[in-house]
């Protein structure tokens, strides 16, 4: 039999859904609430111009009938997309988790979206995100890192797009400047970190770092670890200087392998970052290595897994929360034509756990709190 399909009734206006109830539109929504169309308008686009009754009327009304705006139609009349583009260096790194976790609730609670897109530290790949999160009509852009193609910032002011740069490099933060921007005193996080193993009695400390040739971040506390130890008086032989490829855990151990390789051990590593220590304490753990009575170890950022960790990771707190929550509040604030600090450098703190004691030592560290600044 052929298919038959009835046809809508000349009296249906409006669009249903696949369950078959209809859309609501303005009018439907200024009937229910007993208010006019434009008021259900202004309730949308400038809410604090409606006296308190109608606005919360026509708020319950909205909410009754599941009203979605049209923000394509919202974004013609106010100019404006009420979304923000991201751009990160990587998603595999869960530093990054609470940042994001923090510019979105920032920007949800302005009325913002946030759209997402990671560039595998490419800068080539980071421009032409840039140029897309533009084309689709962004109100605003945050750039995470400090390197980038001379292109970006010629991109970001050509559009007069408001921008903020967020885990910038301080030192190329000073030198190259491009727009507002917050950083970590990373420099500062790995001086503390040395300055805590020498002060609980070790005088062979190595670094183990992650990748330095495209994250100056990391760059500035790998070379910072190294200038710490040796302003202590302190060999700092190259041996104990180890860099690895990447942050997964083959890739640590393959590191932590030639560090521990070499002719006399340290007797504590100072490492980049947590993730660091997973591969770390495999290889120890393969060497019937104790650790701390072995060797002592420090991280650096406070992930999550480091106070997981078998023992729990000493290591030094970096404020990524906070650096997410100032970001988004910069970028905001240039949105709406008020200008934020240049460069805001947030402090880091030492959290105690059980991964560090005394050389020979296998009594485990107090656990506590020290808020540090650079040295």
């Amino acid at each position: 039999m052929a298919e038959t399909r009835s046809k809508p009734s000349k009296g249906s206006k409006r669009a249903s859904t696949r369950t078959g109830a209809p859309k609501a539109t303005i009018k439907d929504i200024a009937r229910a609430a007993g208010v006019s169309v434009a008021t259900v308008s202004r309730v949308l686009n400038t809410p604090d111009l409606v006296v308190a009754k109608k606005r919360q009327a026509v708020l319950r009304a909205l909410r009754r009938h599941d009203y979605i705006p049209n923000q394509t139609a919202r974004s013609m009349i106010s100019r404006r997309s009420r979304a923000i583009g991201l751009i990160l260096p990587t998603l595999a790194n869960p530093v990054f988790v609470p940042a994001i976790a923090a510019i979105e609730q920032e920007l949800d609670r302005a009325g913002y979206a946030l759209l997402i897109n990671c560039c595998e530290r490419d800068p080539a790949r980071e421009l032409a995100q840039a140029r897309t999160l533009i084309e689709r009509g962004m109100d605003g852009l945050l750039i995470t890192g400090s390197e980038h193609l001379p292109d970006l910032p010629a991109l970001l002011a050509r559009h007069r797009i408001p921008h903020v740069s967020q885990d910038v490099s301080q030192d190329i933060a000073l030198d190259k400047p491009m727009g507002p921007s917050i950083g970590l005193d990373n420099a500062g996080a790995l001086a503390a970190a040395v300055d805590h193993l020498h002060a609980c009695g070790h005088r062979r400390i190595a670094v183990l770092s992650g990748p330095v040739h495209n994250t100056p971040s990391v760059r500035d506390r790998f070379l910072s670890a190294i200038a710490r130890i040796r302003h202590h008086g302190l060999i700092c032989p190259d041996a104990w200087c180890a860099v690895s490829d990447d942050y997964d855990n083959h890739s640590t151990r393959i590191a932590a392998q030639r560090l521990l390789d070499c002719g006399e051990q340290p007797t504590a590593v100072a490492l980049t970052g947590d993730l660091l220590a997973l591969g770390l304490i495999s290889e120890c753990r393969a060497r019937s290595l104790d650790i701390p009575r072995d060797l002592s170890i420090i991280g650096c950022g406070d992930t999550n897994m480091g106070q997981y960790a078998d023992p729990p990771l000493t290591t030094i707190h970096m404020p990524f929360v906070e650096m997410g929550r100032a970001a988004a509040r910069d970028l905001l604030s240039l949105i709406e034509d008020r200008k934020p600090p240049e460069l805001s450098i947030l402090p880091h703190e030492l959290v105690i756990r059980q991964s560090v004691a005394a050389p020979a030592n296998a009594h485990s560290a107090k656990t506590g709190r020290l808020r540090t600044n650079r040295l």
